[in-house]
This record gives C-alpha cells, sequence and structure tokens, in this order.
C-alpha cells in the first residue's frame, strides 16, 4: 500500500471529491465536505481504504492531506471566479500535519496567495489529533488558524476521548455527529439519546452541530424533529468530482432562485 500511496502522489493522481452539507430545513447546501479518492490508471476512481496503511506513515500521511489541501483550494479558487455559490469547504487534516512546523502559517498562507478568503476553508479533525506529545502545538495552530477566520470541526464526535474537556480547552466551532449514531438511532434508544444530548450541548455553547451519514428520509426527519439544522449523507448526495459541485448546487437551489 506504500508503494501505491506514493505512486498516486508522485502521479498527481490524489482527488477531493465533494460530498455536500445541508440544511436539513429547505434542503439547501450550505457546503461541502472534500473527500479523499485517488486515481488508478486501470481501475480508475478508488476509495482512501486502499492505501489505508499509508496513514500509519507520518511523511505520507502529512504529504497526502497537503496534497488534498492545495487541490481543494485551487478548486475554490476556480468557484470563486466562477460566482459558484459552494459557501465553504471542509478538508480533514491529519494528525501527522500537526507535527510540521508552520503547518497553520502554510495553509493561511496558501489561501492568501489563492486570493481565497479563510472563510471558505474549514478544517476537520479528529481527537487523534490531541492524543500524544505536542498538544500545546495543535492548540496553538488551530488558534491561529481560528483568528484568521477558518472554522475548526471536531469529526466523530462521541467515539473519543474527553471530548467535553476539548471543546473547552480548543477553539471547536462545529461538531460532527458521528455516522454509527445517526444510523442506529431509530431502533436504538441509546443512540437517540446520545444525538439529543449532542445536539442540546451544541446549542448551549453555541457550536454548530453536523449529523453525518443520513441516509433515509426517516434519518431526516428525526433529525429535524430533534433540532437539527445541518446534516449531510447519501440520502441527498455521494461524493462528487470538483466538476460536479455547480450541478449538486443548483439541484437542491430553493425554487425560484437564480441559476
Amino acid at each position: 500500500m506504500f508503494a501505491l500511496a506514493r505512486h498516486a502522489l508522485q502521479g498527481e493522481r490524489i482527488l477531493p471529491f465533494y460530498q455536500p452539507k445541508m440544511r436539513l430545513n429547505g434542503r439547501t447546501v450550505y457546503g461541502f465536505e472534500a473527500l479523499l479518492r485517488w486515481h488508478h490508471g486501470q481501475r480508475g476512481i478508488q476509495l482512501p481504504e486502499t492505501i489505508r496503511a499509508a496513514f500509519d506513515n507520518l511523511e505520507l500521511a502529512a504529504a497526502i492531506s497537503n496534497r488534498m489541501i492545495d487541490q481543494v483550494i485551487a478548486d475554490m479558487r476556480r468557484w470563486l471566479s466562477q460566482g459558484v455559490p459552494f459557501g465553504h469547504v471542509a478538508v480533514n487534516a491529519a494528525a501527522a500535519e500537526f507535527r510540521v512546523d508552520g503547518f497553520a502559517e502554510s495553509v493561511l498562507e496558501r489561501l492568501e496567495r489563492a486570493g481565497v478568503p479563510a472563510h471558505h476553508f474549514h478544517l476537520e479533525i479528529t481527537e487523534t489529533v490531541f492524543l500524544g506529545r505536542g498538544s500545546e502545538c495543535v492548540e496553538r495552530a488551530l488558534r491561529l488558524l481560528s483568528e484568521a477566520g477558518v472554522r475548526i470541526a471536531l469529526d466523530d464526535f462521541g467515539t473519543g476521548y474527553a471530548s467535553l474537556r476539548h471543546l473547552k480547552q480548543f477553539p471547536v466551532n462545529v461538531i460532527k455527529i458521528d455516522r454509527s449514531f445517526v444510523q442506529n438511532m431509530e431502533t436504538d434508544a441509546e443512540d437517540a439519546a446520545i444525538i439529543e444530548a449532542v445536539l442540546n450541548l451544541g446549542k448551549s455553547l453555541k457550536i454548530e452541530v453536523v449529523a453525518e451519514g443520513i441516509e433515509t428520509p426517516s434519518h431526516a426527519r428525526r433529525l429535524q424533529g430533534m433540532g437539527c439544522r445541518y446534516g449531510q449523507g447519501f440520502l441527498f448526495s455521494r461524493a462528487v468530482a470538483a466538476s460536479c459541485v455547480p450541478g449538486i448546487i443548483d439541484r437542491f437551489a430553493p425554487v425560484g432562485a437564480p441559476g
């Protein structure tokens, strides 16, 4: 898998695909999450699982994440030039990124160079970023990004350790409810209770909450009934190539809105 990952990097085959993040009330797009894909010469577009072992190698993980960020910034620049109202794009950052000196400065410099305002860029992290040595470097990087206008999202919320402490210590603007809770909430009362608790926590702390893994209309209705405002999942769209993003936005545009 290391060889495949290096081949993908060297051949510039790493690609971001974009899944829309939706306002559940009105079903309109308010942003996107960039998900890693890569192009295999014979097999076509591949999921990241096919090079999963590469993410255990700090150097490769950082290089892949870095390439994703560059690609996303280039796509955002093009959409801005074309007047595409994409809102924002959230990019997943590997823990390895925060072990590189100047990560935050590098991201902000690339955004400025491309002429992309920082508020269009969201950074998604999991709690693995906070674990181990160097938490003070992580905090510094996140604060620098946050102060510049980048919004920080904590992914897979509720599946890691000490989440509440992290919400207090680090500048978190968004928490994402893990798909496992959403997919089981109709048959598991405990999962439904966890979702309600997270939504209430977000409301109290004035933190945006996004539910992942919405696959059925009943998922969306149940979440709306709980007071969830934002979500993403296969019910709305799978991740699509950058060229398809304008079409996704038009597909969910309010009736009568200019195309």
